[in-house]
């Protein structure tokens, strides 16, 4: 990871250089395989210069500076095997010799075979030479990749073990869910809801009961026996109508009979928790003080 890095503090620059190896190279090629015959004769010198200029900006990719101390001496050092390049040693040495051993004048002068020659060790060569750079590119954006993604999981992990201790604080601060499993029942019903699969009346949603518009509507649980009952938590419809939750009042019974208001919520809410001074009470009673239709998605009761 560390040569990684190193590699890719120029990795810009090393890009630039590599695509101007490649424009090179590819000039060099259609100059060999031109569509229409050139009238001024054959291109092959131009197309070794032309991958000369290729091999040059390959080899300098592989370094910072602006650039090379030997054109020759790098070429000699690259990092390029005979099976890399598809080339015998023999043909490497010729290559390198028509590459870095001769220049343009050089080169037209040669005999027509020695130019075909020159050309084709030289378009394998630097293609070679080119492909292993591009492939050591790819290779620093690999191992960059896999650290990006080893620390964004790392991240996620971390973000999920902080959600999982503010819920299981939360969970520890309020004390069990008085109300789970518990029966309740509403002030009346207008559709059969099914919060399991988010249907209720043919509408897709999560609300778990659906009142008809009525004074006052509410839903009302029984602990079972008397319990110290402290807050509610409750969750709103989310997909409309919100607004009709409210004002929100909660009410308590000992004997079902004798109600008391504990809490009230005024103000339009997507989800709430509605506190007050610990009391005993078996019956607790959520009850929107206007008429309208009541509708929630989650109720829970906590002791503290």
């Amino acid at each position: 990871m560390r040569s990684a890095k190193e590699q890719a503090r120029a990795t810009e620059l090393r890009r630039t250089r590599l695509r101007r190896a490649q424009l090179a190279a590819e000039f060099a090629d259609r100059t060999l395989e031109p569509n229409d015959p050139l009238r001024a004769g054959s291109a092959v010198p131009l197309a070794v210069s032309l991958y000369r200029e290729a091999a040059y900006w390959a080899l300098l990719a592989n370094t910072e500076g602006r650039s090379l101390p030997s054109f020759s001496e790098a070429l000699a050092a690259a990092p390029l095997t005979a099976a890399g390049a598809r080339l015998d040693e023999q043909e490497i040495a010729a290559a390198r010799s028509a590459l870095a051993g001769k220049n343009f004048f050089d080169s037209a002068d040669d005999r027509p075979e020695v130019q075909e020659r020159d050309a084709e060790l030289s378009q394998r060569y630097v293609h070679a030479l080119i492909d292993g750079d591009a492939a050591a590119q790819d290779h620093v954006s690999s191992v960059l990749l896999q650290r990006y993604l080893r620390s964004g999981i790392t991240l996620l992990l971390l973000l999920v073990g902080l959600y999982a201790a503010k819920v299981g604080l939360e969970r520890a601060i309020r004390g069990p869910d008085l109300a789970l499993n518990k029966p309740w029942i509403a002030s009346s019903k207008a559709f059969e809801c099914h919060p399991k699969t988010n249907e209720c009346g043919g509408t897709t949603t999560s609300i778990f009961f659906h009142t008809q518009e009525e004074d006052s509507p509410w839903v009302e649980y029984d602990l079972g026996s008397v319990q110290k009952v402290a807050r509610v938590h409750v969750v709103n419809r989310e997909d409309c109508c919100g607004e009709r939750a409210t004002p929100l009042v909660i009410e308590v019974s000992e004997d079902h009979q004798k109600w008391r208001e504990l809490a009230k919520r005024t103000e339009s809410f997507r989800e709430t928790e509605l506190k007050f001074p610990e009391t005993s009470a078996r019956w607790v009673r959520l009850r929107v003080a206007k008429r309208t239709a009541m509708h929630l998605s989650g109720v829970s009761i906590h002791g503290r």
